[in-house]
């Protein structure tokens, strides 16, 4: 019988993209259940068929009278009731991050500090008679990626995480795509997959500079631009033939299609994980997040941010009078990203 596995993600789509490697390697050699946020479900059972997710809102599941027998539980987040969640497995194994200033994301910040300062309150009396974690972490290296602290956990439970593309299984493009696709390939043009959404406005670039960078950069470069229409959002108009509006009808087809790209550009969001997932190199503008510890998977370098916020990361709570960290990355900033990845010859992903 396999070791019984629980992991808790309880964040949001990207993060649960970003653990990929880890649970496709985990379900392996565990039997693993991931007890996660109900939007992410859907895409952690689509990504790996046969994982047994349990979707809640509710951190600590103070509301359910057991959270099944499971005999290791690993988080990769420092917070407390998710340590209270894992402890409430029965698990005798609890491996995370400790509630420390070290492993606690955007902790200058006065209001992360006083989160930070009540979950280690809260770890110390939840400790009482039994520690929450068994094998509590510290991040190995500052600037170490939330992708890295997933290989960390797997270190400790003694396996790798699975970084072969893609992440997830695709479907089939739909067939204009497809159309669009061969026929920029016999043109000989490279095709950047352009994804103008984020889930939250400190996230979102201005529409406006991504509607320049169609007129001015992207059309005298020759590229093929597959623009991705964003739910909710607002989408860009095409400047010409080689500029076209594609929507996806799922998670997995929004992978699909920026698998057949050559490079995508996208805010710092789920579609920017989405392409590093499936092997893309992508150019990510950060607005309010710190590419220190969410730069999609092997694109760190091509991370586009500035210093103008002295108060970024500031986990969407600006305390400036506008979006000072995304109105200050320019256009010149992300045609020079956009260069840097179509020059390098080993950021092209064989098609």
């Amino acid at each position: 019988m396999k070791t019984r596995l629980a992991i808790f993600e309880m964040h949001h789509l990207g993060d649960a993209v970003i653990a990929l490697p880890f649970l496709r390697a985990a379900s392996k050699i565990f039997e693993t259940t991931v007890f996660c946020q109900p939007g992410a479900a859907g895409l952690l059972r689509d990504s790996l068929p046969g994982l047994e997710v349990v979707p809640s809102e509710h951190w600590s599941f103070s509301g359910l009278p057991m959270l099944g027998s499971s005999d290791i539980a690993a988080c990769v987040w420092p917070d407390s009731r998710a340590h209270l969640a894992m402890r409430r497995t029965g698990a005798g194994r609890r491996v995370g991050f400790r509630v420390a200033a070290e492993n606690f994301y955007g902790a200058a910040r006065p209001w992360r500090k006083r989160r930070l300062v009540a979950g280690q309150l809260a770890e110390r009396v939840l400790s009482i008679p039994f520690p929450l974690l068994t094998e509590p972490l510290d991040r190995a290296r500052v600037g170490q990626t939330h992708g890295e602290s997933w290989a960390q956990i797997a270190s400790a439970l003694g396996f790798e995480p699975d970084y072969s593309f893609p992440w997830l299984p695709l479907p089939a493009v739909e067939s204009t795509a497809e159309k669009f696709v061969q026929e920029s390939r016999a043109a000989g043009k490279k095709i950047l997959a352009l994804h103008p959404g984020g889930r939250l406005p400190g996230k979102r670039w201005d529409i406006g500079r991504f509607q320049e960078l169609l007129k001015g950069y992207l059309s005298d470069k020759g590229f093929s631009v597959a623009i991705i229409k964003p739910p909710g959002n607002q989408c860009l108009e095409p400047i010409n033939p080689w500029q076209r509006i594609f929507e996806t009808e799922s998670i997995p087809s929004l992978a699909a299609l920026l698998a057949k790209a050559d490079g995508a550009l996208c805010n710092d969001s789920l579609a920017s994980h989405l392409a590093a997932a499936v092997g893309v190199p992508v150019a990510t503008i950060f607005g309010s997040g710190d590419p220190a510890w969410f730069a999609p998977f092997g694109n760190a370098h091509l991370a586009i941010s500035t210093d103008a916020c002295p108060f970024r990361p500031c986990v969407d709570r600006c305390a400036m009078p506008s979006l000072v960290c995304l109105e200050s990355v320019s256009i010149h900033l992300v045609e020079e990203k956009l260069s840097a990845m179509f020059a390098d010859p080993l950021l092209k992903p064989t098609k």
